[in-house]
């Protein structure tokens, strides 16, 4: 039965039971002859309708109460079940539907608390920073990549609008276009050494009206290096073969012309000629020298092929060492204790490092000594190469182990230097996990100091 048929019940039986009450009392005081109408009946007239109106209403108010208090433990989060099961009233209806979209809710809830989970997650797993504005600007979304980006890690909840983080008011003028309409954008920025590219893109309704923007910064700063290294690796390439077959070219032509008939000219021509090729040679052998030990792939493959000893490879190049020494009357000085444990590295590989690195200190030694010292320590092998030289100025230190870079290139060029030398020893320490150092004093002399992992 519904609530306000029982409520109308409740008033007309109520309201009957008083008046038959004060009928009885009345009519009881007729019957007795008394003057005075009875004080007790009209108390019971009034107060046991009253008290059955009290119990039904009291007991309404609980159930309301208790429907309150569980649409209050809804809000809060808390689903559980509400019991009111007995009723079949609208208040039973009604909780009946209040259960339903509890669950409801409850569904809801977790289904955007596991996206949202899922999507922090996503966000902290990017390498790209993740910046989410609304529709005036202001930052509501900062993921920790962008955080890293800018150098703001834990200062983001301060930050108000976009231009707080990034500084960068070409940035924030595109960000309002695009909010105001314009579709993306993007843009690339120079962020202390780094280069960051942007993206702009809108955050639409459904009936196409902005609610915010998503900007994603991607860090290009390695690939624009590549690209730069990549284009100056063609160039150099391009200009180191160019001038030797432009040497090679001129002299044949030369010879062609008639040069040949003189014998003093065409012995000295060939003789340049074929130093010349031998030029070419020497940089030809050393491209794919580097482009082998670059194409191994991983470490692993590079340490695990093979361990060697010092001793050993230094006897493979010593007689060119040697003789080159002599030829300029160096003194070579080479401190290799017997006991030396091996490396985890192929032969073929220390005796390129080995030659690269006393050829070049011998090279630009013009007298004094060049040495090579080694000192044992528990996990690798330190290798010292010296000598008494030139010196390298410390502004390009950070350079000598590019690609095709000449401290001076017209003396490298003179002795037959092709400017990989110390790029091609650079990837061979490297790739075995070692590491390479140089110091150096102009008019003093220049240290190389490698650190190769032991085999045992």
């Amino acid at each position: 039965m519904s609530i306000k048929w029982r409520i109308t019940g409740l008033f007309l039986g109520m309201t009957g039971l008083s008046l038959l009450l004060f009928w009885i009392g009345e009519s009881a005081r007729l019957a007795s002859g008394g003057q005075r109408t009875e004080i007790g009946v009209i108390i019971l007239a009034l107060l046991l309708p009253a008290g059955v109106v009290y119990f039904f209403t009291s007991q309404l108010t609980r159930r309301m109460e208790k429907l309150h208090f569980a649409t209050q433990r809804i809000a809060r989060g808390d689903f559980g079940q509400i019991d009111l099961s007995d009723s079949t009233d609208e208040l039973g209806q009604f909780t009946v539907e209040l259960n339903s979209l509890s669950r409801h809710v409850e569904r809801i809830v977790q289904n955007g608390t596991q996206q949202a989970h899922k999507m922090e997650a996503i966000l902290a797993g990017m390498q790209e920073g993740v910046v989410a504005v609304d529709h005036v600007g202001r930052v509501v979304l900062v993921n920790a990549a962008a955080e890293r980006i800018f150098a703001r890690e834990g200062t983001v909840r301060e930050l108000g609008y976009l231009l707080e983080l990034t500084y960068d008011s070409e940035l924030e003028q595109l960000t309002r276009k695009v909010l105001s309409g314009q579709p993306s954008a993007m843009k690339e920025l120079q962020i202390a050494q780094r280069t960051v590219q942007s993206k702009i893109n809108p955050i639409l309704t459904e009936q196409g009206q902005s609610r915010g923007a998503v900007i994603v910064f991607h860090d290009v700063t390695d690939l624009r290096r590549l690209e730069k290294m990549r284009t100056d690796f063609v160039a150099n390439v391009s200009h180191e073969l160019r001038t030797p077959l432009t040497s090679i070219k001129g002299f044949v032509e030369t010879l062609l012309d008639g040069a040949a008939d003189d014998p003093s000219l065409r012995d000295r021509f060939l003789k340049i000629i074929q130093a010349e090729t031998l030029r070419l040679q020497r940089l030809i052998e050393d491209l794919l020298t580097l482009a082998h030990i670059e194409g191994q792939g991983n470490r692993s493959e590079v340490r695990l092929s093979n361990v060697s000893y010092v001793q050993q490879a230094y006897n493979k190049i010593k007689p060119v060492i040697q003789s080159v020494a002599q030829a300029k009357g160096i003194q070579v000085e080479v401190d290799l204790p017997d006991n030396l444990p091996p490396l985890f590295i192929s032969e073929d590989l220390l005796s390129q490092l080995l030659l690269n690195l006393l050829e070049n200190a011998v090279k630009y030694t013009a007298s004094g000594r060049v040495w090579l010292h080694v000192q044992t320590a528990p996990n690798h092998l330190c290798l010292e190469f010296g000598d008494t030289g030139c010196g390298i100025p410390e502004d390009i230190l950070p350079r000598i182990f590019e690609r095709f870079y000449r401290v001076d290139r017209a003396r490298s060029r003179e002795q037959g230097g092709t400017g990989l030398g110390l790029s091609i020893v650079k990837h061979i320490v490297e790739g075995i996990g070692g590491t390479i150092s140089v110091n150096s004093e102009l008019g003093v002399g220049t240290v190389f100091t490698c650190h190769l992992p032991r085999a045992i």
